[in-house]
């Protein structure tokens, strides 16, 4: 998130909130998810744990603080697209429209991965958020066609294009010198062999 015009209290706001995902990311790689407290986080930022729930109610939240904001911009970027595309398509063109902002959070990406190896418990979280990815795109692809969640097609699209997501994710974090948008591309068309 930039800060570029945000009045003195956001930015504080914004800065508390990224010193505490500092912290949280260093002690989970440093003692593991499960052995880190909110306390420990809170005090490795210099601040007390009654300012972390100001900005997490949980620290497995940590973990995914823009969540909310990219899944309405994918959304959005559904919404915004030509009916004349098909589902996999939409997917593939909305899903292209957030590499840019996960590009500049690589470091942060893969800190939050090596957190979730530590924890069978946050393997499951990270399950659920996964899911959540899905949800939203179905919603959305049902949305832009008029039907209703249920229907097979924009179910199969949903769950394909958050797996053929996952993997370009995965391929780019195992490769520094790739681009996430070009590994989902590359992702997406082999779909289509």
């Amino acid at each position: 998130m930039a800060t570029d015009g945000l009045g003195l209290r956001e930015r504080h706001k914004h800065s508390t909130r990224r010193a505490l995902e500092d912290a949280a990311l260093e002690l989970f790689a440093r003692d593991g998810f499960d052995a880190t407290t909110v306390e420990m986080i809170a005090a490795a930022a210099n601040v007390s744990p009654r300012t972390f729930f100001r900005y997490f109610a949980t620290k497995d939240d940590v973990l995914n603080p823009e969540r909310e904001v990219r899944q309405a911009a994918l959304r959005d970027e559904v919404r915004g697209l030509p009916g004349s595309l098909g589902d996999l398509e939409a997917a593939a063109a909305a899903l292209g429209a957030l590499c840019p902002a996960f590009e500049a959070e690589r470091d942060r990406m893969q800190q939050r991965r090596a957190a979730a190896a530590t924890s069978a418990a946050l393997r499951g979280r990270v399950q659920d958020v996964v899911h959540s990815w899905q949800r939203t795109l179905l919603e959305a692809l049902a949305e832009r066609r008029g039907v209703d969640v249920g229907e097979l097609e924009v179910q199969v699209a949903a769950a394909t294009a958050i797996a053929v997501w996952q993997t370009a994710i995965v391929r780019w974090l195992a490769a520094p010198e790739a681009s996430l948008a070009d590994e989902l591309a590359a992702c997406f068309a082999a779909t289509r062999r």
